[in-house]
């Protein structure tokens, strides 16, 4: 088609591609633009066809496109590339137009076209950065998100492959073995077994010329651009190439300006890698060395907690276990810690102060020892019997803590059973001396006494037989008697053997306890009162050691009111009496012991009956006879305590379990 004058001179300077052909294909018109573009002359391009421009790969899908318009539909518009004027392809974007005369035939072809080949460039570029940032998104919530190690490094390679559109990616740590072994860790993509046989090393030897290995060693990206031409790929070539890996791309992971590793990524084309990519993908695999090195810092840190849990756990085991209390107290005396022990005994008491939550004093103890022991950096020792009726040896131990702050450890080891079974020891050792002695005192009186009473004997019948008065010879024989009995008794007393329990009355217990010190309490003015009802249940009990425990009660009223009375006085009174009582659902045969001496203070109430504990003057008492007593009333099943004022009254409650399928009866 032939473009008439006046327009044709305007046609030709305009900056667009401009062409005319007929259906077959053969050019009508060019303008000056298209001549200039294709390198050509006008002559040369008119009768031409205006395929030879076309690839010939698109020319029947360029021909179709043509075909397909109508006169309906005359106009399209579509991007195809170009053999350029150097045999370079081109891309242009054109717009054609079927013209048809008035029957509907189609006559020619106008078309208008433009260069948009920079176009496609600099979108090529820009598609390619998105894409790559998008990886690099995708990549970096991976590290964020990741849980472990492992899991993170397969993502981050899958991503790689599916959004960077690679062909594989694998990552490959340094080993530190002699070779300098690169061992792969995570891989995706199409593998088919290529790191399986792949000997790729980091040290500088052939097959350390790998871009992963040298990228390790030199720490820093590494291309292979062509990998069929690149040298340094010679050991892998034909396995890469099979697979269809053209390029290779190393960039190591790196931390602190040290490699451990790398990532390694494979193209399907060659010199697939631009800089910028190259560059962004850099900064990927830097954030990926540090998610991982923060990972490991969060296992060794996971780690260290858990064997601090463990030590912790086993420090706390070991704390619990050693049977015995401990707590830790800073200089303000508040308490930072304790273990079960002292929590069982005391309460929960961290944060409190010790003395109060423990000594329950409203300041701090005058024996504590805490501070001396942190002044002179010792550690130091007591014994105390002021908690809850038990005696306690307490060490304090300074330590400083990391703050720099010193503390003490204190721990308080429970000794009542090792002071009782001390005063057991001694006792058994006093009742040994007493025993030999009541031998000898045996020996030396019962013989004398035995010849008195048969020597009163015969002054008695001779006084029958003269008819003279025998009441005088007839006391002789009732006094010897009476001491022949406590001797007796004194011997029973003394021998401490270890009788099984029997039933007996408490009755008879008293009796011969008080046969032997009835004569000193009427010698010291003791108005004594005595009731025990004659149908009390009998006892299960080890006779003699009631006895014991009646004996030292006794005494310990007598000390108190002669203290009190040195002399006669009508409140001078000791009252015993006996009754039956039921609590916690079992029966008990109770006898008070009632003295109106001294008493005891508010203070001393529940120490008394710790081992060493006397409230008499030096000398005077070994602070062992209500120790014995309270462990052989607890070995009775029964309970022996105190009620007192001082200067006014004490009372010695003495309960003892009655003997089971009892029955009552009369006692003499």
């Amino acid at each position: 088609m032939e473009i008439q004058d006046p327009y044709r001179s305007i046609i030709q300077e305009m900056p667009i591609l401009i062409c005319s052909f007929l259906p077959d294909g053969k050019i009508t018109f060019v303008n000056k633009t298209y001549c200039e573009h294709f390198n050509k002359t006008y002559e040369q391009l008119m009768g031409s066809s205006f395929l030879t421009v076309v690839p010939e790969a698109k020319q029947k899908i360029m021909m179709d496109k043509l075909s397909g318009l109508t006169p309906d539909s005359p106009i399209q518009s579509h991007e195809h590339p170009l053999i350029g004027p150097q045999g370079d392809i081109c891309w242009q974007r054109w717009a054609n137009c079927a013209v048809f005369d008035e029957h509907g035939t189609l006559i020619a072809y106008q078309s208008f076209g433009e260069d948009i080949t920079e176009y496609k460039r600099k979108q090529k570029i820009i598609l390619k950065k998105n894409r790559a940032l998008k990886l690099y998104s995708e990549c970096n919530k991976i590290i964020v998100h990741g849980k472990n190690e492992p899991d993170i490094l397969n993502k981050i390679c899958r991503v790689i492959v599916e959004q960077g559109n690679y062909r594989f990616a694998w990552i490959g740590f340094a080993g530190r073995d002699k070779e300098k072994t690169v061992h792969p860790v995570a891989r995706y993509g199409l593998e088919d077994g290529y790191l399986d046989n792949l000997k790729i090393t980091w040290a500088n030897t052939p097959f350390g010329q790998s871009p992963s290995g040298k990228s390790i060693r030199e720490n820093k990206p590494v291309i292979s651009r062509q990998i069929s031409s690149d040298p340094n790929f010679s050991p892998w070539k034909g396995e890469a190439q099979k697979r269809g890996y053209l390029s290779n791309l190393a960039l190591p992971l790196s931390f602190e300006n040290r490699a451990f590793g790398a990532l390694s990524i494979y193209a399907s084309k060659e010199d697939a890698f631009s800089a910028e990519e190259t560059t962004l993908l850099g900064e990927l695999t830097n954030d990926l060395a540090h998610g991982i090195m923060a990972i490991r810092s969060q296992k060794n840190v996971r780690r260290a907690e858990k064997t601090i849990r463990n030590e912790r756990d086993k420090l706390q085991n070991v704390v619990n276990g050693i049977g015995e209390g401990l707590y830790i107290v800073n200089t303000d005396f508040i308490i930072e810690f304790q273990n079960h022990i002292v929590r069982d005994l005391f309460g929960g008491s961290v944060g409190s102060n010790c003395y109060k939550s423990i000594f329950k004093r409203d300041t701090p103890c005058s024996f504590c020892l805490m501070q001396a022991s942190i002044s002179e950096n010792c550690s130091k020792q007591l014994e105390t019997d002021f908690l809850n009726q038990r005696q306690y040896d307490i060490l304090f131990s300074p330590f400083q803590e990391a703050d720099k702050k010193i503390k003490s450890v204190v721990v308080m080891r429970d000794i009542t059973e090792k002071k009782h079974r001390q005063a057991e020891a001694i006792r058994v050792g006093h009742l040994a001396s007493l025993g030999e002695l009541a031998a000898g005192v045996a020996h030396e009186i019962n013989n004398p006494i035995t010849g008195i009473i048969s020597i009163a004997e015969i002054l008695t019948d001779k006084f029958h037989e003269l008819g003279g008065d025998k009441t005088i010879p007839e006391r002789i024989i009732t006094e010897g008697e009476r001491i022949g009995n406590i001797v007796k008794n004194l011997l029973a007393f003394a021998r401490d053997k270890k009788e099984a329990c029997s039933p007996t009355h408490v009755k008879d217990i008293l009796k011969l306890t008080l046969e032997l010190v009835e004569k000193q309490i009427t010698k010291d003015g003791i108005h004594l009162s005595v009731t025990i009802p004659c149908d009390i249940p009998r006892i299960d009990a080890r006779s003699q050691e009631i006895q014991q425990v009646f004996l030292n009660i006794i005494s310990n009223a007598r000390y108190a009111l002669q203290k009190k009375y040195p002399k006669p006085h009508e409140n001078k009174r000791l009252v015993i009496n006996g009754e039956t009582i039921k609590t916690g659902g079992k029966e008990y045969v109770r006898v008070l012991f009632y003295d109106t001496g001294l008493g005891i203070s508010k203070d001393f109430i529940n120490r008394v009956a710790n081992p060493f504990f006397s409230t008499k003057p030096q000398g005077e008492g070994t602070g062992l006879g209500l120790s014995i007593s309270h462990g052989i009333i607890k070995n009775h099943g029964g309970n022996l305590w105190f009620e007192s004022q001082k200067g006014e009254y004490t009372q010695v409650i003495v309960d003892l379990p009655i003997h089971k399928n009892h029955s009552s009866q009369v006692d003499i």
